[in-house]
């Protein structure tokens, strides 16, 4: 059977490429495909700061798709923010595959990831994918030793974190902790390819299944994001504004990471010349604080409009001075603030936040809208968990 120059995701899961049978071969042809997106290319490493101008980015794919399994870590991630259709879903049919539970799901999923990549690539960004439709074995069981969840690929978000010429590589939750691993000679090739490029990295998670957030470390990928100026802002999520003490000594009750993660990290991104800032997010919007907080421009930034700006505490030193667009709880909930900035006024958005879209219009921008509910309600993680930045930068 004959193959598109470019399929999409829809045609791979139809006719994916040939899978051979020999483990060495099968490796060989995975880790090519990965290397062969990359190498000669010239795509450059380097993220200036998380709204600067999206040249380049890793996004994930369908060909990986289990309903996550309410582990401890999982429970604790979600408990405050899952509607009740996603929590019984989950679990319900934990560690089931999408395809065959619910195939009209997968397949509106699958329209989803080949429209967003549509996007992206019509904005002229350059997305590295998975381009075979499969993946081999030992990288859907990354998480075999401890009995854990399978590889879920949609969400390369959990792929790695940017600053300057540095991969940040961490471990996110559950299903997605082997994210990079999957396309680790991806990772290689692009650092390899850039002379410039480094790679930075924390501990894995141990193989505990009792872990209720991202272990013994308390780092979670997701728990920060670079700013303007080399700053790090480090963003914790609590219910309750009486939970943050608790959430700072030990880790309970935060969804993901805690402070000992990033005083840990900070160690080593210190003397890198990186300065650091952390606030506490309300975990009841989201599970990381790219559920919470839209980064646009630089300058500005988009926060719940919940009398509060979905915080607990003061604005950041770092945002002092800028714009706060007030977005509605109701898009929130729905992914908003999960959006992804092409850094020069674009965004890409859910398309069902429309009072959000108005909202970006009115001030001058515009919103990319991308069809992602059924992503976003299935797993609460939207369009910026869907990508790892590779190259942002301005001119």
């Amino acid at each position: 059977m004959t193959h598109q120059a470019n399929p999409s995701c829809v045609d791979l899961i139809k006719n994916p490429m040939p899978k051979p049978t020999d483990k060495t071969e099968q490796w060989q042809v995975f880790n090519k495909s990965w290397e062969d997106q990359i190498r000669g290319k010239g795509i450059k490493v380097h993220e200036e700061h998380a709204s600067a101008k999206l040249r380049a980015a890793m996004v994930g794919d369908p060909f990986a798709v289990e309903i996550p399994e309410l582990t401890p870590e999982m429970e604790g991630l979600i408990r405050d923010n899952a509607s009740e259709e996603m929590y019984m879903n989950w679990k319900e049919n934990g560690g089931k595959a999408m395809r065959d539970i619910d195939p009209e799901r997968f397949d509106k999923i699958c329209e989803e990831i080949a429209g967003r990549d549509e996007k992206y690539e019509a904005a002229g960004v350059t997305i590295i994918k998975n381009k075979l439709g499969w993946y081999p074995e030992e990288a859907l069981n990354y998480n075999g030793a401890w009995n854990g969840p399978r590889l879920l690929s949609i969400y390369a978000g959990a792929k790695w974190r940017g600053a300057h010429n540095g991969i940040l590589v961490a471990e996110d939750c559950g299903p997605v902790k082997g994210c990079e691993a999957s396309s680790r000679a991806a990772t290689i090739a692009l650092i390899e390819e850039d002379p410039e490029a480094a790679i930075i990295p924390f501990l894995s998670h141990e193989p505990n299944p009792t872990i209720v957030g991202p272990g013994f470390g308390g780092l979670d990928l997701a728990d920060w994001r670079l700013m303007p100026n080399k700053t790090i802002l480090w963003g914790y999520g609590v219910a309750d504004r009486s939970q943050i003490a608790a959430a700072q000594a030990t880790g309970e009750h935060t969804p993901a990471g805690w402070p000992r993660g990033r005083d840990l990290f900070m160690r080593l991104l210190d003397r890198l010349g990186y300065k650091q800032e952390t606030w506490w997010f309300d975990s009841n919007l989201g599970y990381h604080e790219d559920c919470v907080m839209m980064n646009l421009v630089e300058g500005v930034v988009g926060l719940p409009d919940d009398g509060k700006f979905g915080q607990w505490g003061e604005l950041p030193l770092v945002l002092k001075d800028w714009e706060i667009l007030p977005i509605a709880v109701e898009d929130v909930k729905n992914g908003a603030c999960n959006a992804t900035t092409l850094g020069d006024g674009r965004i890409f958005i859910d398309s069902s936040c429309t009072q959000t879209m108005k909202l970006l219009e009115s001030k001058g921008y515009e919103p990319i809208p991308i069809d992602y509910q059924t992503c976003w309600t299935t797993f609460n993680s939207g369009i910026d968990c869907s990508d790892s930045n590779i190259w942002r930068e301005n001119d």
